[in-house]
């Protein structure tokens, strides 16, 4: 299983923009890839390009990718896996993980 990253802290937040959690989800299972300031197709692409690995590991090397989609209500569909944005900030997560209080 792969390592999801942990939001910054807040002190480390504070002089930097709203970052957007980005996730892949396949399976019913959604797990956390990234944290990006950028909120739009070409970021999810990079994401999905930069952790393709992790990405294979959680829907298997050997499932067939047919076909690549894009649609801005879900994001990027490989075959049977989405990256997606979540709706959540990474203030958000970090408020969930009780890292700010």
């Amino acid at each position: 299983m792969t390592r999801q990253p942990d939001p910054r802290t807040l002190t480390q937040m504070q002089r930097y923009g709203t970052s957007y959690e980005v996730a892949v989800t396949a399976a019913g299972v959604t797990t956390r890839l990234a944290f990006t300031e950028r909120k739009g197709k070409t970021a999810l692409l990079h994401i999905a390009q930069d952790h393709g690995m992790e990405i294979l590991a959680i829907i298997g090397e050997n499932t067939p990718v047919d076909d690549v989609t894009y649609t801005k209500a879900t994001g990027w569909i490989f075959g049977p896996a989405r990256v997606h944005f979540t709706g959540r900030t990474e203030r958000d997560v970090a408020n969930e993980m009780g890292l700010i209080a």
